[in-house]
This record gives C-alpha cells, structure tokens and sequence, in this order.
C-alpha cells in the first residue's frame, strides 16, 4: 500500500514546495520512500510515498513510466495477478523494467485502455497521465477496498488517497460539506460519492474518472451483476473453498514478513487456517480489552495454537481515551465512529512492532455470507406473533420461498446500523445549518437496496455498497495505513465475490443459520469446536468507557468548540437531543460521534487546534 497524490494544473503550476508538503502529508502511508515527478510543463505533477512490498528495488519506485515515457503512473494497492498479465503483455510485445506489479497496469492500459480495469484481480486506486491523449485517468478497485478523493479548485483538478493531502494545498478553500456532516451523523461515516469537505468527492467503488482537462467522465467498470445460482450446496461449498484458497495463496505473495489479524471467530480463523497451510512462518495478532465482554483473546490464542502460528497479544486500556481519540483525528482526516478504529489501530500498531507489514484480515465475510445479526430480521415477516413465527419455519424447511422486501425494511435497516436520523439532526442542529442539508438516511440507503431481491438479499447489498465500502474498508485502510501496514481482504477478491453472489438464500442462510455455507467450508479445515464458538471481533466497550469523568471532558469540550461556535450545533443541544425520539437518542453512540466531530473539526478547521489543550485541561 502507498499514499498517492496528483494535480492537473489548468492555469499556473503549483509550486513544488506546496506539491511536497501535500504529498508528505501521506507519508504513513508510505515510510519506505517518495517519488514526483513533473509533466507538461510542470502543469501535471505526479506523486507517490511507497510502502515497498514486492520489487522492494528502485526500479519498483514510482511514480513509474512505459518505454517512451508517454504514460506515468501512481498506484495504491496490489494487483495479485500481475504476473499472469506480465506473461500475457510480454508475448503481445510489452517490455518490462521491473518486476513490479504495478508496471502491469501500465501496460495493460496501453493494450486495452480503460477496459484494463476488468482484467485487475487485486486491491487498488491509481492515476495514470496519458501523455498522448493529455487524460488523466483515475480507478478504485470493484469492492472499494483502496480509497479515492478528489477536488477541482483554483483551476487545479486535484486527486490523493485520504483528503489530508488536497487540503494541504494553500489553494483549496477548507469549508464543511453540510451534506457530508448530516450523512456522518446518520451513519457514523460519510458514505458513497460524499466528502466531508465542500468541493472534494470521493470516487465510487468500481468505477472509474476521466479528466480532459475541462471536463471529468466518471463510468462503472464493476456493475452488480444478475449471475445464475448454484445449483447445490456441494457445487457451492467447493467454489468458495477454492475460491477462498486461491485467493489466500495469491495474496501471501510478499517480500516482506505477512501475518494475519486473528480475531477468533470464524472469518479470520479460516484465513489463518488457509494461510497457514501455505505459510510455515505464519504471525498472528489480537487485541483485548480488561473489560471481558469485549475481550477476544481467549479465542484468538486458541485459533493461534491449533494452528501453529508466532502469536502476538496486545491490550486497548482506557485510560488512553482522550489522546487516542486527539489521535485519531489526524489518521481519519474525515469524521469517523471510533468503535472499531481504536482496536483495530493497536493491531496494526502490534504487527509493525514485530516487523510484519503485510496482514490478512476476515473482512467482507459477514456481508457476503450473511453473518449479521440483523439478517435474522430482514427474514421474519413484518408482522409478529405465531403466523409469523410458523410462516418462518416455513421457509427455514424450504415449503416456502424467502421472505421479500416491504416499504418497512430501510426504517428497519437504520434502526441496526443508523444512529441519527435527519429528522433527529433537525432537533439539535441550527436552523441555519439544516437548510443546507442534503439527502436523508432513507435516500442514501434506497440507491443500494434493490427491492426485487428477498429481503436477506438487499440487505447483504446494502452492506456490501455502503456499510462495507465506507465503514469498515475505510477504518480498515486508515487504520492498518497510520503504522505502515498493508491489510489484504481474501474474502473480497473477485472470485470469491463472483462464488458468493451466485448462492442461492436457501444455502447461504440455510434454515434460518447465518453464514451456513461459509461454516460448511471452515469444517473442512477447522475443529467444530472453532466453527461453533460465538465471536465478537475486533469492537470497543465504548458503552463503558463514557464514564462520568470522559462525560465531562466531552462537556467542556463541546460547550466552547467549533460545533456550537460556528452555529452548527445548538447552544442547547444537549437537552434537546434527550428529549429527541429515536431509538440512538437514548444511548451513549450520538454523544460518541458529536465528541468525533468536534475533535475532528478542531484538528481540521481551526486554525488555532491549541485549544484542545486546554479543554482537556
């Protein structure tokens, strides 16, 4: 993984000096090294801060060219393929001068254009300067796992991999997107096309962006397909389990040291299983927490034994909130739940101390296979009672075909994974705030929920293009990303994506079991023991730790800040959001995310981010 960055200058060049401090805003993302380089008269600049994975070389640096000098690219990620397409592309003429798996994109886009982006079976966001035709072109992998921002301002078209980047450019004008801010409240992220900042957006998973230097195209490359069902569970255990080792087997594929982020359940105990049947070294790593109902190490040293892995333990203690919660600021650089942010940069934190840059993790696994708990319910019938208890055994025995969508289920949907709804926002948000609020929670969910799938179905959907993408593959990027740690997600490479989409409900979730199909595949490779143990994974007792003492900090915090200082958040908030109605009103997630965002808009709106200090005084 790497940071990039790139501006197509429409007017003057920007200055060198600006470009570096922008790009070296990145440099988490890339310790092992930079590269810039200067097109068309400086009016095209190009850079890259490398985390060097495979061709560790200086013929791997980039940003890196073709032969002739026409084509440049910068790229995050990992193509897994490569070879096989560097095969290909030497025996259609294509020379070589690394052994880089990004040099394959290069050429792939010389023989096929932007159709190259079917052919990639990897993790990626890239900008590619064609010279001849003066485009710039830009990609973000099918499943989003590798980030894309970009904003046109000051006759500058501007793309990087987190927002830090544009906005440390003198040029860019740092305002808040009150679209962006409502759809955090809402979700706990800013989800889709959205940035925080007015003017950035962020390039849709799957799709691609052209710009002409007047005009940018942006197209989809990986549509949801409609693909024939397996006909039976043996013919669907047997592409996943294969689709699952292959994968695995091309994403060890390194230089460097790998490992594995070993939550105990399911998901991540298959991948160390897999992994390790490939890997003789093979590390793993977990975090816990003193308070035992979110505490995971027991099963992650269990997995860790059974599978002969070097097996390394860490603790999230509490004390720490505060400057971990400052801290996050600076890695998410966009406001974020902290649930699953503060264990999961401990992990990636422990698996650097130990000198392992290359992790897998399980996720993808519950939105694919249909892990969550919420399923269950997207598979009972809107009413209650014993019909619809009877109707639901019904269906679990196969007498009757899953239940289908109702006009109820987005409301249902929000009441697991929202927190704020708009209406609520209205409550605590000034008037003058609120007229510039865009979409609602019911808009932003219904683009990705398709009514003419069963209900369990849309569900899955939903999570894959919104709740996966934006939530977790984002705190996974950003998290793995603060100490220079690459996170690989075998679940999500195309194959087993493809294998997934193709079985049928009454498998995946059959009788009533969630994630049937995938427990089936694990126990050919795990103890029942493993298979059965229930799993929590990697999330905070944040319920717990909004003590009276944090409760006091966030109140000084919240009462001088930025929120209610600039006429975002009302004086009063406080009291009006306890008598809101809604099911997130009542508990301790909103109070969670309003503290996120005021420390998230001192460390990037305020000039003066002294003043944290002294609240926390």
């Amino acid at each position: 993984m790497c940071g990039i960055l790139g501006i197509v200058c429409t007017g003057e060049p920007i200055s060198i000096a600006d470009f570096d401090r922008m790009l070296d805003s990145l440099s988490h993302r890339g310790p092992d090294g930079r590269g810039v380089r200067q097109l068309e008269d400086g009016r095209v600049v190009l850079g890259h801060r490398r985390l060097a994975i495979i061709d560790r070389t200086p013929a791997g640096a980039q940003p890196l060219a073709n032969e002739d000098g026409s084509i440049w690219l910068t790229l995050n990620g990992e193509i897994y393929n490569y070879r096989s397409l560097r095969s290909e592309l030497i025996g259609l003429g294509h020379s070589f001068r690394s052994q880089s798996d990004s040099e394959a994109v290069i050429h792939a886009y010389e023989e096929w254009g932007s159709d190259c982006l079917r052919r990639l079976r990897g993790i990626f966001a890239f900008g590619l300067w064609d010279g001849v035709r003066k485009t710039l072109l830009l990609a973000r992998d099918g499943m989003g796992v590798k980030p894309m921002y970009y904003a046109r301002y000051a006759d500058r078209f501007t793309f990087a991999s987190q927002p830090k980047a544009i906005v440390g450019d003198p040029g860019f004008e740092r305002n808040l997107s009150p679209t962006a801010f409502g759809s955090f409240l809402a979700f706990g992220y800013v989800p889709f096309d959205q940035a925080i900042f007015g003017g950035m957006a962020k390039l849709p998973a799957g799709h691609f962006a052209v710009f002409d230097g007047h005009r940018l195209t942006i197209s989809c490359f990986s549509p949801d397909a409609e693909v024939p069902h397996f006909s039976g569970i043996d013919e669907a255990l047997d592409a996943v389990d294969t689709g699952l080792g292959d994968a695995v087997a091309a994403q060890l594929v390194s230089d460097v040291p790998v490992g594995c982020f070993l939550s105990g359940g399911i998901d991540s105990s298959l991948l160390t299983a897999l992994a390790r049947q490939l890997l003789p070294d093979l590390r793993s790593f977990t975090v816990g927490f003193r308070e035992s109902g979110s505490d995971e190490r027991e099963f992650a040293r269990s997995i860790a034994k059974h599978c002969g892995t070097r097996h390394f333990e860490s603790i999230v203690e509490r004390p720490s909130v505060e400057a971990t919660l400052w801290s996050l600021q600076e890695y998410f650089d966009e406001p974020f739940d902290p649930n699953g942010p503060l264990p999961f940069l401990e992990v990636a934190r422990l698996a650097r101390l130990h000198d392992t840059v290359v992790a897998l993790g399980g996720d993808g696994a519950d939105e694919l296979f249909a892990g969550y708990l919420r399923y269950d319910d997207f598979d009972q019938s809107a009413t209650s009672g014993t019909a619809s208890l009877l109707r639901r055994w019904l269906r679990q025995q196969g007498v009757t075909g899953p239940r289908r969508t109702n006009a109820k289920d987005l409301a249902r949907y929000f009441r697991y994974e929202g927190c704020l709804s708009q209406a609520e926002q209205r409550v605590i948000l000034t008037d003058a705030f609120c007229r510039n609020l865009g979409d609602d929670e019911t808009t932003i969910m219904g683009r990705f929920y398709n009514t003419e799938l069963p209900a369990v179905e849309a569900a899955q959907r939903l999570d894959t293009r919104l709740y996966l993408v934006d939530h977790i593959l984002c705190k996974v990027d950003r998290a793995s990303m603060a100490h220079g740690v690459e996170a690989r997600v075998p679940y999500l490479d195309p194959a087993v994506v493809s294998a997934a989409m193709r079985i049928p409900l009454a498998i995946n979730y059959r009788r009533g079991e969630r994630k049937s199909l995938l427990k089936a595949v694990a126990s050919r490779h795990l103890p029942e023991r493993f298979i059965t143990s229930r799993k929590k994974g990697f999330s905070s007792p944040l319920d717990t730790w909004f003590d009276p003492a944090l409760a006091a900090w966030s109140a000084k915090l919240m009462d001088g800040g930025h929120l209610v200082g600039n006429g975002i958040l009302r004086p009063d908030w406080r009291e009006r959001l306890g008598n809101a109605t809604g099911r997130a009103t009542t508990g301790t997630r909103a109070a969670w995310l309003l503290l996120t965002a005021e420390l998230w808009a001192r460390r990037w709106l305020d000039p003066d981010q002294s003043i944290i200090h002294a609240a926390a005084g």
